[in-house]
């Protein structure tokens, strides 16, 4: 059979593309929350990574994902599914893998193992050899790809005690004024679109012992700029807390849809919040912000509170959804030692 050119193989990946519906053109991860026990034993939530067309536009199916976890290579290993998502074979006990990329196999669709042979789920024994320290661990994902480039996106691993609670809150809307102008100013670099006094309050919560969580419909291929984004936003003297961020694992145009077209965004965020609620042996969350109806609806699945649910107007108003009472930023930032009581860290 004739070799086929360059130009006819990127003709058979594009149509290959089309057909499987493949739209996850960026590179992102998402943060990961680790849990110890009393025995020592760890529980993670899903390491959902994807690396996108951008930077690897061969057949990503078989290429193999290396691991740096506090800038140390960890003996733990992933692979690329045909949608560049990563995932851990679980047909090799150890958690490693030795795969090789096979290009014909990626382009024709057949690099992908059964689902019972894959998960996105690390094992107690896996996690055990991560080197995590308590608090933040940054996490390195690499590949090297066939044409030999090397491709890399990060995370973070964030490590807690079973007994850790957690505050969690919208990003878009709810830490910014604005659903849509919230995802696009800051890529615009106006970085100011905030409620004003939401990162005092944020600040003051975390200085009381609760964990921030920042969860978003926003694509995983947006995790970078949506974390700077986050961290640079400050309020003399206070700096945004540190948490993990949790992003839609999905393509951008489909993050749209679900949060802008269709509104159906509840279902993603009850799904990612019920993983981290089964992390821990009592409920974790104590409270929630959001700016929409489904936000709400998520807290309220995840049995928070409603007197500490907040839905937050873009005239930076809060309504505690279970007194009904309208309250503001100062006002909550008075109270925080006693609506957030001090936790014995």
């Amino acid at each position: 059979m004739a070799r086929l050119s360059m130009s006819a193989i990127c003709v058979l990946i594009f149509i290959g593309d089309i057909a499987k519906g493949d739209n996850n053109f960026l590179t992102g991860a998402n943060d990961i929350i680790a849990v110890v026990d009393e025995d020592g034993d760890i529980k993670a939530s899903p390491f959902n990574v994807q690396f996108g067309k951008k930077d690897i536009w061969l057949p990503r199916s078989g290429h193999v994902v290396s691991l740096e976890v506090n800038e140390k290579d960890v003996p733990v290993g992933m692979v690329l599914d045909n949608e560049g998502q990563a995932y851990f074979p679980t047909l090799k006990s150890d958690g490693s893998s030795n795969r090789q990329y096979r290009f014909w196999s990626a382009l024709l669709g057949m690099g992908n193992p059964s689902p019972k042979h894959r998960t996105n789920s690390a094992t107690s024994s896996q996690l055990s050899r991560f080197g995590l320290q308590m608090g933040p661990n940054p996490i390195l994902y690499r590949v090297t790809t066939s044409s030999g480039s090397i491709v890399t996106t990060s995370a973070v691993i964030h490590l807690m005690n079973n007994t850790a609670k957690l505050v969690v809150s919208d990003i878009d809307g709810t830490v910014t004024r604005s659903n849509i102008r919230g995802m696009i100013l800051p890529a615009l670099g106006l970085s100011d679109w905030k409620h004003n006094g939401v990162v005092e309050l944020y600040r003051k919560i975390a200085n009381q012992g609760y964990q921030i969580v920042y969860l978003t419909n926003r694509a995983i291929g947006q995790s970078d700029m949506t974390r700077e984004y986050i961290y640079s936003l400050a309020e003399t003297p206070y700096e945004m807390p540190r948490g993990p961020v949790l992003l839609q694992v999905e393509s951008l145009l489909g993050a749209f849809q679900t949060e802008v077209i269709k509104g159906q965004p509840e279902v993603n965020k009850i799904a990612a919040l019920s993983r981290v609620k089964g992390l821990f042996p009592e409920n974790p969350f104590f409270s929630g912000f959001g700016n929409k109806a489904w936000d709400i609806l998520a807290y309220k699945a995840l049995n928070i509170d409603p007197d500490m649910i907040f839905s937050v107007g873009e005239d930076s108003i809060l309504i505690s959804e279970g007194t009904r009472i309208f309250t503001n930023y100062t006002d909550l930032m008075e109270r925080v030692s006693i609506m957030y009581p001090l936790l014995n860290l």
